[in-house]
C-alpha cells in the first residue's frame, strides 16, 4: 500500500485496495466487470442515492454495478463510507486533490468539499488519516468510472455516532448542497455491506429487516433495527445519513436493484456476507 502524498498543495490519494478488491488497469477492471453479465436497463432511474456494498468485486461487484448501471451518474459524487480501521476523525473529509488508480484519477471536488466542512455545526473535518487504508470509499470509484469519465467526488468515512450526530451530519451535508445549487446534479452514495459472517438463512432474514427500513425510507428505524438485532451492517450509519439528505431533497421513492451474498461466489452459503443495491429517488 501506498501512502497519500502531495503535489505542492494537492493531495495524491494513493490506492490502498487495488490487486486485493479488484483488478489493477482500467481493461482489467472492464473484463471483470463484463464478466459480472450486467445488462444495464434502457430507462435509467435519476437517482439521489445508492446503497452500494464494497467487498472485492468477485463477491459483491455484481450487485454494486447493477446499481450503478441502473441510474444516471452525476456530475458531483458523495461517497461515504464506514470506517473499518479505526484511524482518523471520526467525521472525516478529503478536501482536495484526487484520488489515484495509477492509469487513470478521479479529482475531488474541493468546492463541496469545503462547504460541507464550514457550514455551521459542520461535524466533519478535513482529515487524511481515516482514508488511508480504507477500502469502503476506494472500492466504488472504479466501477463508476466503467459507466461515466467525468465527474468529482468528495470522500467522506465516518465512524459509529449517536442519531443526533446522524441528523446533525445529513443536515451539513444537505446544506451545502443546497448552498452550491447542486441538489438536482449530485448523486450520493453510501457505501455497506449487509450481514457478516451468518448462515445465509440468517443473514437473509436479518438483511431483509435493514431492507425493508431502507426501503420505507425510515432512517431512525435503519439505526433502531440494526442495533435491535445485531445486525451488522457496517454501513448503517452512511445509509441512514444518504436516506435522511434525499428526503430533506425531496425524493420520496426507492427501488431494491439487487440483493445476494458471498456464497453465490464461494459455494459456501455456512457463513456468508450479505449485499444490497438500493437506489433513492
Amino acid at each position: 500500500m501506498q501512502i497519500p502524498h502531495k503535489e505542492g498543495e494537492q493531495l495524491i490519494r494513493k490506492p490502498a485496495a487495488i490487486g486485493y478488491f479488484y483488478p489493477e488497469g482500467l481493461n482489467n477492471i472492464r473484463n471483470l466487470i463484463d464478466s459480472l453479465g450486467i445488462v444495464p436497463p434502457k430507462e435509467k432511474i435519476d437517482a439521489f442515492g445508492i446503497i452500494s456494498p464494497h467487498a472485492g468485486y468477485v463477491y459483491s461487484g455484481k450487485t454494486a454495478y447493477a446499481g450503478f448501471s441502473s441510474i444516471n451518474i452525476k456530475n458531483n459524487i458523495i461517497i461515504i463510507g464506514p470506517n473499518h480501521t479505526g484511524m482518523g476523525a471520526g467525521c472525516s473529509v478529503i478536501n482536495n486533490g484526487k484520488y489515484d488508480f495509477k492509469d487513470f484519477s478521479v479529482p475531488i471536488n474541493a468546492e463541496l468539499a469545503g462547504a460541507i466542512i464550514e457550514d455551521d455545526g459542520s461535524p466533519f473535518v478535513s482529515d487524511e488519516l481515516a482514508h488511508l487504508k480504507e477500502h469502503s470509499v476506494e472500492v466504488q470509484i472504479p466501477l463508476i468510472y466503467n459507466l461515466k469519465k467525468d465527474f468529482k467526488i468528495v470522500p467522506i468515512v465516518v465512524s459509529f455516532m449517536r442519531y443526533n450526530d446522524v441528523l446533525d451530519a445529513s443536515k451539513t451535508i444537505f446544506n451545502a448542497l443546497k448552498k452550491l445549487n447542486l441538489l438536482d446534479d449530485v448523486l450520493i452514495v453510501a457505501s455497506s455491506d449487509m450481514t457478516h459472517y451468518e448462515p445465509a438463512e440468517s443473514a437473509g432474514l436479518k438483511d431483509n429487516i435493514a431492507i425493508k427500513e431502507m426501503l420505507d425510507l425510515n432512517p431512525p428505524g435503519l439505526y433502531e433495527k440494526v442495533r435491535k438485532n445485531n445486525i451488522t451492517m457496517c454501513g448503517f450509519i452512511p445509509a441512514a445519513i444518504m436516506i435522511n439528505v434525499a428526503k430533506m431533497a425531496g425524493r420520496t421513492k426507492s427501488k431494491l436493484i439487487n440483493y445476494t451474498n458471498s456464497g453465490e461466489a464461494t459455494g459456501d452459503y455456512s457463513s456468508v456476507v450479505g449485499y444490497s443495491s438500493i437506489v433513492i429517488y
